[in-house]
């Protein structure tokens, strides 16, 4: 079995919503274990008789929890519905209608209903007369309004889009409450034009918004045939074109034939209307056959058509079950009469009548919204979590339009990356596994400092030499391998690398001081100091002097902006960190680019004046290093000490003194370390040591030349260790250990204190509006989460 190191940054290998459905699943299981012998019909009785005690309950609610998804969330309403579909003229409106014992769409001659109709209807008891709730995109919302004010305003809406020819994809969302109506969801779609009409050719507008509403998720197909042989419905071919073929639709629609009272002439006895439904049933289409009365006009004023449907509407409970009573009383002659012996297909005279399609397509909405709860419940769940989420994030982009506020949240951000620095510089493991990807090698420093607008920014007057110092290293045939170069460092062991770099290209930048041969004579002078003599020693000052001069000073400029720019990133990093992981790190990703813009640019100045300063500095204290010649100093080592001493005593005096030192530390006494450092000022002061022959020519010659060239060579090598020893604790004092102090110092306490914070703020008026808004969602989710939960435990 694979096993990933516990130093990797963990990652959730499932979702909160993965771990529910194995729950789930479980449960599932454990339940058909422990029921396997109660018998099914049993829990669907049981099942029927909970959905017929709370439909009402259970409608409401429903339409609580899709105007939240639909107003609040603007998603699509989570819960199943009917989608009315049918060929222009085919009685969708008028099959609304039925539903809600009410009329409320218009219904004309031709494509009446020009954009989806979304209803919820709701049985209410309390409801002496029906209210209605309406709302969409395109009309102005209206709660509480009486049915002939929804029929107006639907009608004026879709005679708008008619006077436009258009259609629209938008819905018109209506909750209908009253005592006479059944539980229902549905939508009304615009009718199916088989053919180009006069006008605009709408029929690919039609078919989108139709393919829409049957796209969205949770929706079941009410499909309306015309009471016509099957291969004269063109509604079956439609959606099988579509929809992607009949076995991706079939199983998902239920079936109503309108205006049946066209065909029962042509099949008055069981024998005729058993063949012409045969071939529906062989397609797998079952029909409920509904007789509607229609007008003989509908090209009518609203009004006018308004009461005219009414009546229509009051009249159709009672004349369709006649119409149906009379339509198998013929069937019945036929079979006295011996004509036609056939009997109606059960599959069809169970389904006669409006009453039958309405009581199927109830049970369907039901069990599939019962059933549907637990995801729902989930749904919820994610959206209240994501919406106070937000909330948050609202409340905390809030805190900086407020001047004090902000002040308050940058003075925690500045601790914070204080912190961080302090870590960084001091070896952080951490954040060297949380962004691997910010460690650098060498050549990553080289190449942005380079690429940094700093480079080629004046820090002092030898600015101008640093490209010197750039050209050296890039000739270079391989980095020293003990800075280890390769390496990805992040931090103080940057610091650390770009100190010993330092050295080694300081090494490799030693100068030849035997370049200068021909130019040694001329720095002889003449009668220094009065004294008619050849004057080595001015020009050892001066070889001395022009070799360290040339590459020190660009190499420390150089090395000011290599660490400079290590710590401007690590700036960065800092911010970038503090952002993930953090208690305060959803916070802290919320600051305004403006801010942030000031916090770069007041550290970059703030560390651009720790790097002049710390560069001045060690420049003044390595100016005496070269101005002036000792020969007393520690790491010079003539390979002659005196002309007249032989090298094998030079080593004697040497290691005797070494084994002083030796005996002094063993020892361990303070009192015998100060009397060998006595001892050894005595000793120093006494010495003899030469440092240049003391005999010469009058005029100085080739093979003397030689010899101060030799000697200055020997001095430059003592002179740069030593320098190079003195310039670590120079840079360490005055840019790495001053950084640490300055920016607690400088730009923390600085920052805080002159910064103008009612200038910084920008004010967000779209924060504010949201937070509003997202705070109004938290409350209808909660509600709905309450209101699923209880009505959850029902089922």
């Amino acid at each position: 079995m694979e096993s990933s190191s516990s130093l990797q940054v963990s990652k959730a290998t499932m979702t909160a919503e993965d771990r529910r459905r194995l729950r789930q699943e479980r449960k599932k299981e454990k339940k058909t274990i422990d029921t396997a012998q109660q018998p099914t019909g049993d829990t669907d009785e049981r099942f029927a008789k909970l959905l017929s005690k709370n439909e009402d309950q259970l409608l409401e609610f429903v339409a609580k929890v899709n105007k939240v998804y639909e107003q609040k969330l603007k998603k699509d309403a989570p819960f199943m519905t009917f989608v009315l579909c049918g060929m222009q003229s085919s009685g969708k409106s008028t099959i609304m209608e039925r539903f809600m014992n009410a009329v409320l769409n218009i219904v004309q001659e031709g494509t009446g209903t020009r954009c989806p109709l979304d209803t919820t209807c709701i049985h209410d008891d309390k409801m002496d007369s029906p209210s209605c709730d309406l709302r969409g995109d395109e009309i102005p919302t209206g709660e509480d309004l009486s049915v002939d004010e929804v029929f107006k305003r639907i009608t004026m809406h879709n005679k708008k889009l008619a006077e436009e020819d258009r259609f629209s994809t938008k819905p018109l969302r209506l909750v209908y409450r009253s005592k006479d109506v059944q539980n229902m969801r549905f939508v009304d779609c615009p009718g199916i034009i088989s053919n180009k009409s006069t006008g605009n050719d709408n029929r690919e507008e039609i078919k989108n918004i139709i393919s829409m509403e049957l796209e969205r998720p949770n929706s079941k197909l009410c499909v309306l045939l015309e009471a016509t042989e099957f291969a004269k419905n063109p509604v079956i071919e439609f959606l099988d074109t579509s929809l992607g073929g009949r076995q991706k639709w079939i199983n998902n629609a239920t079936f109503l034939m309108t205006k049946f009272d066209k065909q029962t002439h042509d099949s008055r006895s069981a024998g005729k209307a058993n063949n012409f439904f045969k071939e529906f049933l062989e397609n797998e289409i079952c029909p409920h056959c509904v007789i509607t009365p229609t007008l003989p006009k509908e090209d009518l004023e609203p009004e006018k058509l308004y009461s005219e449907r009414m009546a229509l509407l009051d009249r159709a409970d009672k004349e369709e079950p006649d119409a149906f009573r009379r339509w198998l009383g013929e069937h019945e002659v036929f079979r006295q009469t011996d004509y036609d012996k056939a009997v109606l297909d059960e599959r069809i005279s169970s389904r006669l009548g409006f009453e039958s399609a309405k009581t199927a397509m109830r049970e369907i909405m039901l069990q599939d919204t019962a059933r549907r709860l637990p995801e729902v419940l989930c749904d919820l769940r994610i959206e209240l979590s994501l919406r106070e989420k937000e909330q948050q994030r609202l409340m905390d982009i809030q805190k900086f339009n407020d001047p004090q506020e902000l002040k308050t949240v940058v003075g925690l951000l500045l601790s914070e990356i204080d912190q961080r620095l302090h870590c960084y510089l001091d070896g952080d493991l951490e954040t060297s596994l949380k962004f691997p990807w910010l460690m650098q090698t060498l050549d990553d420093e080289i190449e942005e400092e380079e690429d940094s607008e700093w480079a080629m920014k004046d820090l002092n007057h030898y600015t101008d030499r640093e490209n010197h110092w750039r050209d050296r290293i890039s000739k270079l045939g391989e980095y020293p391998e003990e800075v280890q170069p390769e390496r990805r460092f992040l931090g103080g062991k940057q610091y650390h690398r770009a100190m010993d770099f330092f050295h080694a290209v300081m090494i490799d930048a030693l100068p030849d001081p035997f370049e200068l041969e021909q130019l040694v004579p001329n720095v002889t002078g003449y009668l220094s100091g009065g004294l008619q003599r050849e004057n080595w020693e001015r020009a050892t000052v001066e070889i001395v002097r022009t070799c360290l001069k040339d590459i020190s000073h660009p190499g420390i400029n150089f090395l000011v902006k290599h660490v400079g720019q290590i710590f401007r990133r690590l700036f960065y990093v800092a911010l970038e960190d503090i952002r993930h992981g953090e208690e305060l790190s959803s916070m802290f990703q919320l600051l305004p680019r403006n801010v942030e813009s000031y916090l770069n640019q007041h550290f970059d100045d703030v560390l651009w004046k720790l790097m002049k300063n710390a560069a001045e500095k060690t420049h003044l204290a390595i100016e005496p290093m070269y101005s002036t010649v000792n020969p007393n100093l520690p790491t010079f080592h003539p390979t002659d000490f005196d002309e007249n001493a032989t090298n094998e005593s030079a080593k004697e005096s040497y290691l005797k003194k070494m084994v002083n030192r030796f005996e002094s530390l063993v020892i361990g006494s303070g009192s015998e370390a100060r009397r060998y450092l006595k001892e050894e000022s005595r000793m120093r002061a006494k010495s003899k040591r030469a440092f240049l022959c003391d005999e010469r020519t009058a005029m100085i010659t080739n093979e003397e030349t030689n010899k101060i060239l030799h000697r200055s060579f020997e001095y430059i090598i003592g002179l740069v260790e030593w320098n190079l020893v003195n310039l670590r604790f120079q840079i360490d004092h005055y840019l790495f250990m001053e950084f640490k102090s300055t920016m607690k110092r400088s730009f923390v306490y600085e920052l805080m204190t002159n910064t103008n914070w009612e200038e910084l703020v920008e004010p967000d008026k779209e924060t504010a509006q949201r937070l509003i808004e997202v705070d109004d969602e938290i409350k209808s989710l909660k509600e709905s989460l309450q209101e699923v939960q209880h009505m959850n435990r029902r089922f």
